[in-house]
């Protein structure tokens, strides 16, 4: 009974929602490597959708669980390193803005079990994350629509992109001292 109870647990709509995110990986870089970039696009803002909705249903039906954290973090870095990639190698990507990221949230995540290994503490995504997704959004669409003819308006976007990988970067390594010290910082 008791594993039961652990399933549903798990096993609750706000984690499905963000396993319904990696689910439709596969399908969105088949859209994307045949060339299907709209059909792709609407792929996409569903998975924008349910990365939204997990969070929400989750805090306003009080299923927020360590599992749930850990599952959606882990779902978000894969999501937007792959796809990342695939607009590197066929929408023209550069690879100066995707790497970064990638490796940013290589360090993440391995920051992220070094702490919850050390402090048994998870942290929710800070809403500076959620504002560098935003841009990271716009800029996958710009790319993937190839709206990127228009020098000023993606040049400005990569700026904007560049400078939240570094400030965002920062405010992890600064999460993550403040917790190692003992102290968890503010959220």
């Amino acid at each position: 009974m008791n594993n039961k109870l652990e399933l549903g647990k798990i096993l609750n709509i706000p984690n499905i929602l963000s396993i319904s995110r990696l689910v439709l990986l596969p399908l969105i870089l088949f859209l994307i490597a045949t060339k299907q970039y709209y059909t792709a696009l609407v792929f996409m803002v569903i998975s924008w959708i349910t990365d939204a909705a997990d969070g929400y249903i989750a805090r306003k039906t009080n299923q927020v669980t360590n599992v749930g954290k850990v599952l959606d973090h882990f779902i978000d870095k894969i999501w937007i390193g792959t796809i990342l990639v695939a607009l590197v190698i066929t929408r023209g990507l550069p690879w100066w803005i995707a790497g970064p990221v990638i490796l940013r949230d290589i360090l993440i995540v391995i920051g992220s079990v070094l702490i919850i290994q050390k402090k048994s503490y998870i942290y929710s995504s800070p809403i500076l994350g959620k504002i560098t997704g935003f841009f990271f959004a716009v800029m996958i669409v710009m790319y993937l629509l190839d709206f990127t003819h228009v020098d000023i308006v993606r040049n400005i976007l990569l700026a904007i992109v560049s400078i939240l990988i570094i400030v965002s970067f920062a405010y992890y390594i600064y999460r993550y001292i403040k917790a190692i010290r003992n102290r968890q910082p503010n959220h």
